[in-house]
């Protein structure tokens, strides 16, 4: 049976997880196919380092910005943005957000403070068929990942946010099947 992708989705970790890197965490799917496995990036794990701490040392040039690093994963991996500006994009992950994964285009939006954004160091990664397998042991919940979702406030929980979503959908989907067929009478 194909595997059907969840690029676009976010995984987000039910209460079960306990991983100190996985637990609460969200993490939105940029590639899922069956032949190459999986690779997302965790949106909600920031670092205490600051784009103010990169300038100078990954970059050519110094400047401020006090916007946070964010961990994608224990997988070593280039430094990408995500972000809104189709010019500078690699890769459109959902619609209307790309990832610069060039380090040219990477270094451009960040010198630019570019907003929407956010940078990631490192990705997550599943080999084929493992994924699948954590899906079918309930280890995840899924959504459709959206601009919102990416791009949430800092000051905001956003696996509390994904778990609510979740919940109201289940909620009306259950509601719409226990709607009476007419007329009530005729149950």
């Amino acid at each position: 049976m194909a595997t059907q992708s969840l690029k676009g989705h976010l995984l987000i970790a039910t209460p079960e997880v306990h991983s100190s890197l996985f637990a609460r965490s969200v993490v939105l799917m940029v590639e899922h196919t069956e032949d190459e496995g999986a690779k997302g990036i965790i949106l909600n794990l920031p670092t205490s380092a600051t784009m103010t701490d990169l300038a100078g040392k990954l970059f050519d040039e110094d400047f401020v910005w006090d916007k946070p690093l964010h961990l994608g994963g224990p997988v070593a991996g280039p430094l990408l943005v995500l972000h809104t500006d189709q010019d500078l994009a690699d890769l459109e992950v959902v619609s209307g957000v790309y990832m610069a994964l060039d380090a040219v285009k990477s270094q451009h939006l960040i010198s630019m403070e570019v907003e929407p954004s956010l940078v990631v160091a490192n990705f997550s990664c599943w080999a084929p068929g493992q994924l699948e397998d954590e899906l079918s042991n309930d280890v995840w919940l899924t959504t459709p990942a959206d601009t919102a979702h990416i791009f949430l406030r800092g000051d905001q929980d956003l696996w509390q946010t994904a778990i609510r979503q979740i919940r109201a959908d289940k909620l009306k989907e259950i509601a719409r099947l226990r709607e009476p067929l007419g007329d009530p009478s005729l149950n």
